[in-house]
């Protein structure tokens, strides 16, 4: 399953591939995601826990990044597997950052990521269904992300004797709920259809 994802950050192309070469702060935006060890500069094992509806998994895995810096570019490669569903998963996500066409002190992210799961979550897997989860978490990553460049920001200004104090940084869920992102989503075509019905 491939997808597609371009969006904007209001902070500089430099900024914005500095913060995204920290795995660790990437993870801490992404629900359920963190680092349980780093194997190299390059190489980490992982855990994302996930809930769809009544199944819960925990996948440990283990993530490889290949950086050119001076394309901005990173490919990631990860692998994964939750014991008690027997799923499995294994992804492929490049991404780039460059300025943003609309003002050039802020950035565009372009991520392709291909995806394949195995098991049973695999069932949850359907095309239209993922890319409209995939939409809505990257939503939250870059509000998430944002915040979080912010507070690094608000952060250095502090050191160099600016009167704002940083603002908190923003808490994280401790999974992953697929399943009540599954059911906005079916509420919202739910709503359209009747919306464009009545029109």
């Amino acid at each position: 399953m491939q997808l597609k994802k371009t969006f904007d950050i209001a902070f500089t192309p430099d900024a914005v591939w500095r913060a995204l070469a920290d795995v660790r702060l990437v993870a801490g935006c992404l629900p359920g995601a963190s680092i349980v060890e780093e194997s190299s500069p390059d190489e980490y094992k992982g855990k994302l826990a996930i809930k769809l509806g009544p199944l819960a998994a925990s996948f440990n895995g283990l993530i490889s990044i290949e950086r050119r810096p001076e394309a901005r570019t990173a490919i990631v490669t990860g692998k994964g597997a939750d014991a008690k569903s027997s799923s499995r998963v294994t992804a492929k996500m490049t991404y780039r950052v460059q300025p943003s066409a609309q003002r050039a002190d802020e950035s565009q992210v372009e991520i392709e990521s291909d995806i394949n799961l195995a098991g049973a979550l695999a069932q949850f897997g359907k095309a239209a269904v993922m890319q409209e989860v995939a939409n809505r978490m990257t939503v939250e990553f870059v509000r998430r992300f944002e915040a979080q460049l912010a507070h690094a920001h608000a952060g250095a200004e502090a050191d160099v004797g600016a009167s704002t104090s940083p603002a908190a940084p923003v808490p994280k869920p401790a999974q992953l709920d697929a399943g009540n992102l599954f059911w906005s989503i079916l509420k919202d075509r739910i709503a359209a259809f009747f919306r464009n019905l009545f029109k």
